[in-house]
């Protein structure tokens, strides 16, 4: 499997967090996108937990460095 790195951009504007794989040629890949809660964090903070433990996972489960230190 091809090596490769994680990008993350976020979207002030459309309250977006963006993933993408970079690889060792310098070429990005859009691996998923996720967007923020729609209320505030004092307002929703399940959605917010719910938010970050998606952003990990998705991370872990892509990451073949990861995938391999959690024997996945």
């Amino acid at each position: 499997m091809e090596e490769y790195n994680h990008l993350v951009e976020i979207d002030e504007q459309q309250r977006r967090l963006s993933i993408y794989r970079v690889f060792q040629s310098g070429t990005r890949s859009l691996y998923t996108c996720v967007d923020f809660p729609p209320k505030a964090y004092d307002a929703d903070h399940k959605a917010y937990e719910d938010f970050v433990r998606l952003l990990g996972e998705n991370l872990i489960i892509d990451s073949p460095v990861a995938r391999k230190l959690f024997d996945l």
